[in-house]
C-alpha cells in the first residue's frame, strides 16, 4: 500500500510541476524565476521522503519534517483546484462564460497558477489551524439499569513523534482534566515511527495529572508496528503509564462494586512483528461469565460483526481519522461500515473516533480533531 502510495504521490507531483512550468510559459516571468519556482515545489515535493532518511528530532530535522509533510497538503489542494480549472476551462469552450481576448490568455494563465497556489496555501493553512484546537465530543449511551454510571474518555492517533510534541500532549491533557474521566481508554497509533524514547518523562507527567478512578487502557495500532521496533514502542507506552491489552481482558471497577470487562485487540497489522493477532472469541474464552460490561478497544474498525457476536456493549476504534484530507473522507467512508461517529449492530454499540492527531501533514480539512466524553447512563 505504501508503495502504491509513493508512486501516486511522485506521479501526481511530477504531472503538477510540469504543467506549472508550461502555464508559467510566456513575457512577464523569465525562464530563471520559472526554473526557480519549479524547483522550489520540486524541493518541497523531495523534503518528505528526505526527511525520513534523518535520525534525531533535532530542529532542523523537525523543520525538514514539517516542510514535506505540509507539502502532501499543499499538492493534493493544488491538483483538486487545478482539475476544477480544468473543467471549467472545458465547459467554458462550450458556453462561452467567459471570453478572453488572444492578447490576454497568458496573463490569464498567470493569474490562474498565482490562484491555484493561493487557495492551496489557504486552505492548507486553514486545516493546520484546524489542527491545533481539538474538540471535546459528547456521547451520551444507554446501559441497563442497575449499572453504575460511567465516564469515558476516548483518545486515537496522538502520533506523537516529531511533529506531536510532549507539548501537544500535554495541551490534549489540559482538555480532558476538566472532564473528571472515570476511565481513559486510548485507541492505537498513540506513537510514530519517529518518536524519541527520551520523550516519555514528559508525557508521563502529562498523564499523570488525570488520575482516572478506573486507570489509562490501551491498545497498539499499526503505527507501532509499522515502525519496526514493537518493544520499544510497548516498552515506552507502559512508561507513560498506559497499562497495554494485546489480545488480553482485565475486570476493571470491582473495587467500586462495578462489573467492567475491558478488552484490548492486538492490531491487525501485528504480522509485521511475526504473528497473528487471535480471534476475539478465543480472548474473551477464559473471561468471567456473563454479568459484566464488555467494553472492547480495537485500532482499526473492520469486522464489526466479531464484536457483536461476542456480545460486546461497546467497541471503540481509530484509525480512520475521517479522511483527515477532503475528499480522502469519501474514499473511507466507502471502505469502512463505520468511518467516523456512531453506529449499532444489534445490542452493540460503536464509536469510530477521528483521533487527536494526525498522519503526515499537521493539516485537517474533513473534520475536525476530536476527544470523545463517553457518559453510559443507566436507564
Amino acid at each position: 500500500m505504501f508503495a502504491a502510495f509513493a508512486w501516486v504521490y511522485f506521479a501526481l507531483n511530477i504531472a503538477l510541476i510540469w504543467r506549472l512550468y508550461a502555464a508559467l510559459r510566456g513575457p512577464g516571468i523569465a525562464r530563471p524565476l520559472r526554473l526557480g519556482i519549479c524547483l522550489f515545489v520540486a524541493a518541497l515535493v523531495a523534503a518528505f521522503p528526505v526527511s525520513r532518511m534523518f535520525g534525531g528530532n533535532g530542529f532542523w530535522v523537525k523543520a525538514l519534517t514539517f516542510a514535506g509533510t505540509f507539502s502532501l497538503a499543499l499538492m493534493l489542494h493544488a491538483v483538486m483546484v487545478w482539475v476544477l480549472v480544468d473543467v471549467f476551462r472545458l465547459l467554458n469552450r462550450v458556453f462561452r462564460w467567459l471570453v478572453i481576448a488572444p492578447e490576454q490568455r497568458v496573463r490569464w494563465r498567470h493569474r490562474c497558477c498565482a490562484g491555484i497556489a493561493g487557495v492551496a496555501v489557504l486552505l492548507s493553512f486553514a486545516g493546520f489551524v484546524n489542527t491545533q484546537y481539538p474538540m471535546v465530543r459528547e456521547v451520551e449511551l444507554p446501559v441497563p439499569a442497575g449499572t453504575a454510571p460511567l465516564r469515558i474518555v476516548l483518545l486515537s492517533d496522538t502520533h506523537l513523534g516529531r511533529l506531536a510534541s510532549p507539548e501537544f500532549f500535554a495541551d490534549v491533557i489540559d482538555r480532558i482534566e476538566p472532564l473528571s474521566p472515570d476511565l481513559v481508554l486510548i485507541a492505537g497509533d498513540i506513537l510514530e515511527y519517529d518518536f524519541d524514547p527520551s520523550d516519555t518523562g514528559a508525557l508521563a507527567a502529562a498523564l499523570q495529572r488525570l488520575k482516572p478512578r478506573l486507570g489509562v487502557w490501551g491498545v497498539l495500532g499499526n503505527h507501532e508496528y509499522i515502525g519496526g521496533n514493537i518493544a520499544s514502542c510497548k516498552q515506552s507506552l507502559r512508561e507513560i503509564g498506559i497499562r497495554l491489552l494485546i489480545d488480553q481482558w482485565a475486570v476493571v471497577g470491582e473495587a467500586h462494586g462495578e462489573k467492567i470487562l475491558l478488552i484490548g485487540r492486538d492490531d491487525r497489522s501485528s504480522w509485521r512483528a511475526g504473528h497473528s493477532r487471535k480471534a476475539l472469541k478465543d480472548i474473551i474464552a477464559g473471561a468471567p461469565p456473563d454479568g459484566h460490561l464488555k467494553i472492547l478497544l480495537d485500532h482499526q474498525p473492520y469486522n464489526l460483526e466479531d464484536a457483536e457476536a461476542a456480545g460486546v456493549y461497546l467497541q471503540v476504534s481509530g484509525h480512520t481519522h475521517n479522511g483527515q484530507l477532503f475528499p480522502v473522507n469519501w474514499l473511507v467512508a466507502w471502505l469502512y461500515e463505520n468511518a467516523h461517529g456512531h453506529s449499532m449492530r444489534g445490542k452493540t454499540h460503536y464509536w469510530v473516533t477521528s483521533g487527536v492527531g494526525t498522519w503526515g501533514p499537521r493539516v485537517r480539512t474533513s473534520g475536525r480533531a476530536e476527544i470523545v466524553r463517553i457518559d453510559l447512563i443507566p436507564q
